[in-house]
C-alpha cells in the first residue's frame, strides 16, 4: 500500500503562524442564551459576553416606562442608520490638553457626533455617561472616546 503525503507549502506554514498570533490579539464575544452559562464564563475569566435575553428584557422594560426609547433603540440597533465607535482622542484635542468632558461633548457636535463616553489608556474598562463631566483633566492621544456617529 502506498500512501500519498502532501508537503506542506510555505503559504500554509505562514497562514498557520498568522493565525497563531492572531488569537492571541483576538477578542471573542460570544452570544449567551442560558443564563446559567454565565457561571463557567465566571470561572474561566472570560469577560466579553453578550447575554442576549437579558439584553432584550432590559429594552423592553425601558420601551414601557418611556415609549419615545422605542425610537432611540430602533436607530442604534438599524441595520443602517448611526452606530457606536470607538475615535481616537487627536480628532477633538491636543496632547495633555485639559479640557472636561463638557468641551470634549461640543467637539464631537462640530463633528456630527455625540460622545458618550471615554476610555483612559491606562484603563481597563470604558466609562460611559461619566457623572463628573464638570472636572477638568489632562487628555492623552492614547485615550479614546465612545461616539454615535453617522455610519459610514
Amino acid at each position: 500500500m502506498v500512501s500519498h503525503i502532501h508537503p506542506v507549502s510555505f503559504f500554509q506554514i505562514s497562514w498557520i503562524g498568522e493565525m497563531q498570533q492572531a488569537s492571541d490579539k483576538s477578542v471573542i464575544i460570544s452570544e449567551i442564551l442560558d443564563p446559567r452559562t454565565r457561571n463557567l464564563l465566571t470561572m474561566s475569566k472570560i469577560s466579553d459576553y453578550v447575554l442576549s435575553n437579558e439584553l432584550v428584557s432590559m429594552a423592553l422594560a425601558m420601551v414601557a416606562e418611556d415609549r419615545q426609547i422605542n425610537d432611540v433603540l430602533e436607530e442604534l440597533f438599524a441595520e443602517e442608520g448611526n452606530e457606536m465607535q470607538i475615535r481616537s482622542s487627536d480628532l477633538y484635542l491636543r496632547e495633555e490638553e485639559e479640557l472636561n468632558f463638557y468641551e470634549i461633548i461640543l467637539r464631537g457636535r462640530h463633528r456630527k457626533e455625540i460622545v458618550i463616553g471615554y476610555r483612559l489608556a491606562d484603563a481597563e474598562r470604558a466609562v460611559i455617561n461619566p457623572p463628573a463631566k464638570d472636572a477638568w483633566r489632562k487628555w492623552s492621544y492614547k485615550d479614546v472616546f465612545i461616539v454615535i456617529t453617522v455610519k459610514d
